[in-house]
């Protein structure tokens, strides 16, 4: 039921989104004819600018303190009723895509319900695995508190949490998420926000499409969809894959609009750049690229002045709070980078800008980032196939589509390949640290090979046209009898056997072979659960350590715990509970002073629960350090005599209930 009820708000937040998009779409096209593409392609391009509309609207009641459900409910009604005629438009453009689609089925087009059964059967898979709580502990640390901060005070302070670093930065993202969690106070709303977004970017990529959406969407999920990239964390409430959904969504409508010249589309680009860039300062970087983009159309006075300064109040409405109270509260609008740090030691930003400027793992660190040398472009490549190209089917399909669009219509496709590369370059000379910054370019860089798929196909339809007699179209008689075989059912036949061994054979194969997984982005197990040999409890009892142990403690109410060997522990019993700490455990980095402190250190406390782990003993005394693990030993060996074991789970973990010393 929470997940319904979840969707529900999400969808409640869609619509709002959308009513406000359309109305602002056909106000800036007017004159145009038509405003708009057809009523498909708003619905489909307009879910990223209308939840970027809805985030704008949360900013400005969070910097009044008003972001409160007895506040949100009235405006949002008002809105809507004032907006009533958009609200009618946007169910008769969704009646009329469902009546055409039913035609082309009906007509024997298969794609319509391909394309249909694949969003579904995305969005349920994604509903399903959001329900498994994130193994990030960032989520649990900031993501979460961050927004369920936001819905305590109804708004903004400074910092909003007790992080002068993580407390200061922009916070667009984690307003959509309060925006959820004011009406379902449980993380699962949050996540399912974020699959919203990414699933609203598949949309939008499918909409750039002029002939062949429902087909272009079966092209979609394989590119992106089924890949083990991006769609694991499409339901985890981090902000790396929907600021990426954003940035790239700045680009496709930058590219629409050089297609198209409408208004329209180049306010959408200012819109979800603007909730990019209010989301984390590096896509800063798009703003300077998407500028360059355009200084051609600026200096030849083929972009309105008009046009111009809309979209520059669209992007600042959106980002420009964050960055206006950095500098107002801390002298820097980009805090901590550049301008001071106030809060924070200038050891702590010597050690934070080392991390940010070279790779997690030592084994990278022998790559040359700079670009000057020969050898800093020979390692750029090498990077470039090892990491993102080899063996991967996905990968090498989608540089296929994009050199074919190249050669389609290189002057149509420009501009994606070229911002493509730009950012590759830049996450490989600045933010090398780790795979997750380069996600905006590879995501750009499937984005593009889709873009070029559409641009073959047009290139083949026009040419078919022009040339009836041509090489490819002068079919003989048993040709032109098979083609017009294959353009009716049995074409749709095809098609449905092709795409049901595409997609489907990996799960039929399971069915057989269920020791392991069939779509490499899957989880170990997660199919036992989506089909129903396992429950959730017992998938996530089985992988996640710890959870069995702290859903105890959370179900019973225990107080105080002493779990002193797990790093997270208050932050990952609050995730296995709906995302809320209650106080069950003691903090992890609280310690006995000294061995003969234990006794006192138990008491004033008051230790009542203890968990011991019986495993791994060197790796736990590596995570809490050498002295704090004796300590902990030590504690517990003085409580373990008078203890009763409660439960244990097979990850080696008891909790046992502290009787007590005896009275003297």
């Amino acid at each position: 039921m929470t997940v319904l009820a979840a969707w529900l708000v999400v969808a409640a937040i869609l619509l709002f989104g959308l009513i406000f998009h359309r109305a602002l779409a056909l106000q800036l096209n007017r004159g145009l004819n038509p405003p708009v593409r057809d009523g498909t392609d708003l619905l489909l391009s307009g879910i990223l600018p209308g939840i970027a509309l809805v985030g704008g609207l949360a900013t400005v009641l969070g910097a009044m303190h008003l972001l409160r459900m007895e506040v949100v409910l009235p405006i949002a009604a008002l809105l809507v009723i004032w907006r009533r005629n958009d609200l009618l438009g946007i169910l008769a453009d969704l009646r009329a895509l469902a009546v055409a689609g039913v035609r082309a089925i009906a007509k024997g087009d298969p794609f319509p319900l391909l394309a249909a059964l694949a969003f579904i059967g995305l969005a349920c898979v994604i509903s399903v695995t959001a329900l498994f709580p994130a193994a990030s502990a960032d989520v649990w640390a900031f993501q979460i508190p961050l927004a369920q901060s936001i819905v305590s005070h109804g708004g903004f302070v400074t910092p909003q949490m007790d992080s002068n670093f993580y407390g200061n930065i922009p916070l667009f993202f984690n307003v959509l998420f309060a925006c959820t969690l004011l009406f379902i106070d449980h993380w699962l709303a949050a996540g399912l926000l974020n699959a919203a977004i990414f699933l609203g970017f598949l949309l939008l990529l499918v909409s750039c499409a002029h002939r062949w959406r429902a087909a272009g969407s079966l092209l979609v999920c394989f590119l992106i969809a089924f890949q083990p990239f991006f769609t694991p964390g499409a339901a985890v409430p981090l902000t790396d894959l929907p600021r990426s959904c954003f940035s790239v969504a700045a680009v496709l409508y930058l590219w629409r609009y050089l297609e198209t010249s409408r208004p329209s589309e180049l306010v959408s680009c200012a819109l979800v750049l603007g909730g990019a860039v209010g989301g984390k300062y590096t896509e800063l970087q798009m703003v300077g690229l998407i500028g360059l983009a355009l200084l051609p159309s600026i200096c030849r006075g083929k972009l309105p002045l008009p046009l111009f300064l809309t979209c520059v109040v669209a992007f600042l409405s959106l980002a420009g709070y964050w960055y206006a109270k950095n500098l107002i509260v801390l002298g820097n609008p980009i805090y901590p980078f550049m301008f001071g740090h106030p809060g924070l030691s200038d050891q702590w930003m010597v050690d934070y800008t080392l991390e940010l400027g070279r790779a997690f793992d030592p084994a990278n660190r022998v790559f040359v980032t700079n670009l000057t040398t020969r050898q800093g472009w020979h390692d750029f490549f090498f990077i470039m196939h090892d990491w993102f190209l080899d063996r991967r089917l996905y990968a090498i399909v989608a540089l296929i589509l994009i050199i074919g669009g190249l050669i389609a219509s290189p002057r149509r496709i420009f501009v994606l390949v070229a911002t493509t590369a730009a950012m590759f370059i830049i996450w490989y000379v600045v933010m090398f640290n780790h795979i997750r910054w380069a996600t905006p370019a590879y995501l750009l860089y499937f984005s593009t090979a889709y873009i070029g798929a559409s641009l073959i196909a047009e290139k083949i339809a026009v040419s078919k046209t022009a040339q009836s007699g041509g090489f490819v179209f002068d079919m003989s008689a048993p040709l032109l009898a098979g083609y017009r075989a294959v353009s009716g059912y049995l074409f749709a036949f095809g098609v449905a056997a092709v795409t049901l061994v595409v997609f489907c054979l990996p799960a039929v194969k399971f069915v057989y072979r269920p020791s392991g997984q069939p779509y490499s982005w899957m989880e170990q197990g997660v199919m036992n659960v989506l089909v129903g040999r396992q429950g959730l409890d017992d998938f996530l009892g089985a992988q996640r350590e710890g959870y069995v142990i702290y859903r105890y403690v959370a179900a019973n109410d225990l107080r105080t715990v002493f779990q002193p060997f797990d790093t997270g522990s208050t932050l990952y019993a609050a995730a296995y509970t709906g995302g809320r700490d209650k106080g069950w455990l003691l903090p992890p980095y609280i310690f006995p002073e000294s061995e003969g402190d234990v006794d006192a250190f138990i008491t004033r406390n008051n230790i009542r629960y203890f968990i011991r782990v019986t495993g791994k003993k060197e790796l736990l005394a590596d995570r809490i350090g050498a002295a704090k693990f004796v300590l902990a030993e030590e504690t517990i060996s003085r409580m373990l005599p008078k203890s009763t074991l409660l439960l244990k789970d097979g990850f080696g973990w008891e909790l046992y209930r502290f009787d007590g010393f005896s009275a003297q």
